[in-house]
């Protein structure tokens, strides 16, 4: 047992957990706003000591079978006493029963702190990236999503910018291993597009701002042509995590792309989860209970020697599961 208590957040929590985004990170910290989205879609789990929230992590479910922790807030009086190692290790079993096959997170190169909770709890880096964003330019035609095909499949599979990054992306406020069986599944969820004469990774529209990763082809026509794409998409700014490349990050820069508030060397970090059978206690049904004990109760009255008290058994109204 740990040293924390964990459990869901709901929307009773805001309050304090503004409080601790405030302590955490200043007043000024993204996680505020999106608050009530990360309590309502996946789980917000929080650290308690006593009834204060001491810590919290967000956990939600991604498209390849992995799941995505972001939002990681500890109250500075609570680190270094393992607030974090204890949150995702809760969240690391709630993947297992899940059968989600890893856990991915990222930190900044320089948050050395947040590296050391990940190194602890056996996560690994597996790529680097660079966010970086631009202003969106006057509209090109909207591009159409890209059908699965077998020539698309090789592309990636080919791709030299996937090599930069392990063949990861980023997706959705996430990352995807691009592995064949997931390119087939980005591909059915309209998320690869032809841009710029290449192959790009676009996300869901959130807010004003269209978020890309780039999968295959000449990075400086992609990256030439994506602030034009993100006004066909009605964003007013197109932003990604390129891979942390200075040949990749010069494009990017003589296309008027600039770094990103966050993420100049983001680490992505993996942890595999070993998915096995689950063992899920099922509960018998109310059919199966009568069932039952109308056996228990015929047994009990052969063995007293009394065959006329029937299936309804004695004392049954004490029966209390």
């Amino acid at each position: 047992m740990g040293q924390w208590e964990i459990r869901r957040s709901s929307l009773r929590d805001r309050d304090a957990l503004v409080e601790l985004c405030n302590a955490a990170a200043g007043s000024d910290d993204y996680v505020i706003e999106m608050l009530d989205d990360l309590i309502l879609h996946g789980v917000l789990s929080v650290a308690l000591d006593g009834d204060r929230i001491v810590g919290a992590m967000h956990y939600t479910e991604t498209i390849d079978g992995s799941a995505w922790l972001r939002g990681a807030r500890t109250h500075p009086a609570y680190r270094k006493r393992h607030v974090a190692t204890e949150l995702i290790e809760s969240l690391g079993e709630l993947a297992r029963r899940s059968n989600r096959h890893a856990l991915r997170l990222w930190s900044s190169a320089s948050n050395t702190a947040g590296i050391a909770a990940a190194t602890a709890c056996e996560f690994r880096e597996v790529a680097r990236f660079t966010r970086m964003v631009a202003k969106a330019s006057r509209p090109r035609s909207r591009p159409e999503p890209l059908p699965y095909s077998p020539a698309l499949a090789a592309e990636v599979e080919g791709s030299r910018l996937l090599r930069l990054t392990n063949g990861y992306v980023s997706y959705n406020s996430s990352f995807v291993d691009l592995t064949q069986a997931n390119t087939h599944l980005m591909a059915n969820a309209r998320a690869l597009y032809e841009v710029g004469q290449g192959t790009v990774c676009l996300s869901t529209p959130a807010g004003d701002t269209l978020d890309f990763g780039l999968v295959a082809g000449d990075p400086a026509r992609m990256l030439t042509a994506l602030p034009g794409t993100a006004a066909a998409f009605d964003a007013e700014a197109g932003a990604g995590f390129l891979p942390h490349d200075q040949r990749v990050i010069r494009a990017a820069e003589k296309a008027g792309f600039k770094l990103g508030s966050w993420g100049e060397d983001a680490i992505l970090f993996e942890k595999p989860i070993p998915v096995g059978p689950s063992s899920y206690r099922r509960r018998p049904t109310y059919a199966e209970i009568a069932a039952g004990k109308r056996e228990g109760y015929a047994a009990l009255a052969l063995l007293a020697g009394h065959r006329e008290h029937g299936h309804t058994g004695p004392h049954e109204d004490r029966w209390n599961p």
